[in-house]
């Protein structure tokens, strides 16, 4: 169950396309065996999984969590709207692991560029470094992106901020 803070800032994104009372946040991590690195979260199932030591009892309360939520709800929403999370996700990591792919969180916009043209991680990065900036807050998302102009995200994400629901927005 969302805090009233967190709920909140989903809203404010994801409107109505979330059932939020499906979303479950979890102390422990989704992985067995300690496979879960300690500072990675993972949402392969519409639910959150964080390791004890970074789960907190409300992601609202301070930028970086903030951050860290937001990235975590777009794959709630992607899930939600139809999106295969767990096999992408598969897909994608690995390839970060041993080089071969490269980092599946980093990203460059570009005039003309739509939610949909990047991957889930990417697509997880953009919003919640959107959510951040608009919200006043300058923190650095997972690839170290710092938010230096609002415009080109108001363009990338505009489809999206207007029609959450839509599944063309998936990657």
């Amino acid at each position: 169950m969302l805090t009233s803070g967190e709920l909140a800032m989903a809203q404010s994104l994801f409107k109505d396309s979330v059932d939020y009372t499906k979303i479950k946040i979890h102390s422990e991590e989704y992985l067995p065996f300690g496979l879960q690195p300690d500072n990675t979260a993972m949402t392969p199932n519409g639910e959150m999984y964080f390791n004890p030591d970074y789960y907190k009892e409300d992601f609202s309360l301070l930028p970086n969590d903030q951050h860290w939520f937001i990235h975590e709800m777009v794959h709630v929403w992607q899930y939600q709207l139809g999106y295969w999370v767990k096999l992408h996700g598969l897909l994608l990591h690995p390839g970060k692991l041993w080089g071969l792919l490269g980092d599946p969180y980093q990203y460059e916009l570009k005039p003309g560029d739509k939610l949909q043209d990047f991957n889930m991680e990417q697509q997880g990065d953009v919003i919640a470094d959107y959510y951040c900036w608009s919200a006043g807050n300058s923190t650095r998302s997972a690839s170290g992106r710092r938010v230096t102009s609002i415009d080109i995200y108001k363009s990338v994400l505009s489809d999206f901020l207007s029609n959450p629901n839509d599944r063309k927005l998936l990657p």
